[in-house]
């Protein structure tokens, strides 16, 4: 019986042999890449963005109809009898469906959890692999061509270019096609490549960029003055090599401001530009139908725009970031003392997702009329009780006796810190207490611990105003949550600047900023959406709901 060979008998006996058995196995392999890049070239190149989506992505539009009615008509396909219905409320009734006829350009204003991303990811790597061929035609020899994407953050841009784009193609059959895949890359052997950029003018300058994605452009502006145009001005020219180069803007809306807005605004009448503006359930009829109740009850204002697709009036930057950073001065906790008397406010979480439970004391210091933030929390854990347990401990450090929440908290939140033997009150609408914050950050009587998370909601506090002068406060969602620190700091900061008079034994709203009160100015709530909504215009103090310049609100 003839043995088995063992495999060192295959190697080669001498240097020179064993180098030509490594040079034939390279060889092999780019044959083998040769092969599979010559059998699926023409099949790609004729190939429409629903079959590349359904058959080599394996994504399925069963559920969500309106997804691939927007593809088929970016791309120009035909639409059967009920995609030209939908087709109809994508566009508002303002632009007539054109079959076999492509855009170059797509305006997508879409409500949150609608896909956008999943739009983005499909369409960046259509281009890169079914259109690469069109595209190598305008690059120089060994010359790599991008589709870009930039988001209002670096990861953001990451998650679709990794977390979408490069899951799908490694699940597919066209897995080959990658070459290497980075955070902020993914390379692929035809030749292209996708790209993640981040939200300023200078990435990607330099780039021959065959496609631009600029995903949540609506809301650029949080970066800076005209960051969305500045940007969409440096990578613009970038584009100017190709013939048809694509341009893709999808966001859900901000206001009626900014590059969005104006491409939005206009977008129905230029003819090489598609135009969508839907609602979130429209284009993801997956989404929880409790859930969109209890955020409409929630805030009215930011449901139309982030679920409704609605844009706002306008929408500002709330904090002056100089005057908010000459705020944050702590270091460290401060130990109770106590001659003051400490407040406490919660930003409670459902205990899912990415937001956070947050909790902050503080106090007022009369001599001083300054409101010292004096110990901030917030927790991403889901166990309930381990918050509980924390939020006592420091209850019972800071004998306090009161904490204050929103009115959502009302349920299981409310019952938890009875328990406790907190006595719990409901604070008033975000934009009172933040109009009072910042009422004290402008005077310089607030004095905040030194905190990232704290600082980075603050910062991004954005507000909303609507057609009837009604402010609204958002905050940008982050991967420390969607501002939950911030609102519980200002909830605190508003219970302590409630000035209690103890001798009388009743309660009191003083005018803790005195630079205000010689009546030049209306910073109430209703002064303020005035002077903001009329470029600063002086108010009728007479008709104002403070006439003797008091910042807080009834």
């Amino acid at each position: 019986m003839a043995g088995y060979r063992s495999k060192s008998s295959y190697r080669a006996k001498t240097e020179m042999g064993r180098k030509n058995q490594m040079s034939n196995l390279r060889s092999g392999k780019k044959t083998t890449q040769k092969r599979f890049d010559l059998r699926y070239k023409k099949i790609l190149q004729n190939l429409s963005i629903i079959d590349f989506a359904t058959k080599y992505l394996g994504i399925s539009f069963k559920e969500r109809p309106a997804q691939e009615v927007i593809l088929r008509s970016l791309y120009g396909l035909p639409l059967d009898k009920k995609q030209i219905e939908i087709y109809k409320k994508l566009a508002t009734n303002k632009q007539v469906f054109e079959s076999d006829n492509e855009k170059s350009e797509a305006v997508l204003c879409l409500g949150a959890r609608s896909g956008k991303s999943l739009l983005s990811s499909i369409c960046a790597l259509y281009e890169a692999i079914c259109r690469a061929a069109q595209w190598r035609k305008s690059l120089l020899a060994n010359e790599t061509g991008y589709v870009c994407i930039v988001a209002t953050r670096q990861k953001q841009a990451e998650a679709v270019c990794q977390a979408n784009c490069a899951r799908l193609l490694s699940n597919s059959p066209l897995k080959k096609l990658i070459k290497s895949s980075l955070k902020t890359e993914l390379s692929l052997t035809n030749g292209m490549s996708i790209l993640s950029l981040p939200c300023n003018s200078t990435a990607g300058r330099g780039l021959p960029i065959a496609c631009l994605i600029m995903d949540e452009v609506g809301h650029f502006s949080i970066e800076g003055f005209r960051a969305d145009e500045n940007i969409y001005n440096s990578l613009r020219p970038r584009m100017s090599q190709f013939s048809h180069a694509k341009l893709f803007l999808i966001s859900t809306p901000s206001a009626k401001q900014g590059l969005f807005w104006d491409f939005y605004s206009e977008g129905f009448q230029v003819p090489s530009r598609l135009t969508v503006q839907a609602e979130t359930k429209l284009v993801n009829p997956l989404v929880d139908d409790d859930f969109l109740a209890k955020e409409q009850q929630r805030n009215p204002d930011n449901y139309e725009r982030e679920f409704l697709a609605k844009f706002a009036e306008k929408v500002d930057a709330f904090f002056d970031s100089a005057k908010l950073d000459a705020c944050f001065v702590l270091s460290s906790d401060n130990e109770y003392q106590s001659r003051y008397k400490y407040q406490s406010g919660i930003d409670q979480s459902g205990l899912t997702g990415r937001d956070r439970f947050a909790f902050a004391i503080s106090h007022y210091e009369k001599d001083s009329k300054k409101v010292i933030v004096d110990c901030v929390r917030s927790w991403s854990t889901k166990d309930s009780e381990a918050i509980l347990s924390e939020i006592q401990s420091l209850a019972n450090a800071y004998n306090l006796r009161t904490v204050s929440i929103d009115r959502y908290g009302a349920g299981w939140v409310q019952q938890a810190l009875e328990k406790l033997g907190l006595e719990v009150t409901v604070r008033p609408s975000l934009p009172d207490v933040y109009v009072n914050f910042k009422s004290l950050v402008i005077s310089g009587r607030v004095t905040l611990p030194i905190n990232r998370e704290l600082r980075d909601g603050l910062i991004q506090t954005q507000a909303y105003y609507s057609r009837s002068n009604t402010l609204s406060i958002g905050h940008e969602r982050m991967s420390t949550g969607h501002g939950d620190l911030a609102d519980a700091v200002v909830t605190g900061v508003y219970e302590s600047s409630k000035v209690r008079d103890v001798q009388k034994g009743k309660i009191f709203i003083e005018n803790v900023v005195n630079d205000w009160a010689d009546g030049d100015d209306d910073f109430s709530l209703e002064g303020f959406v005035r002077a903001r909504m009329f470029g600063g215009q002086k108010p009728d103090r007479e008709n104002s709901n403070d006439g003797k310049g008091k910042i807080f609100i009834g």
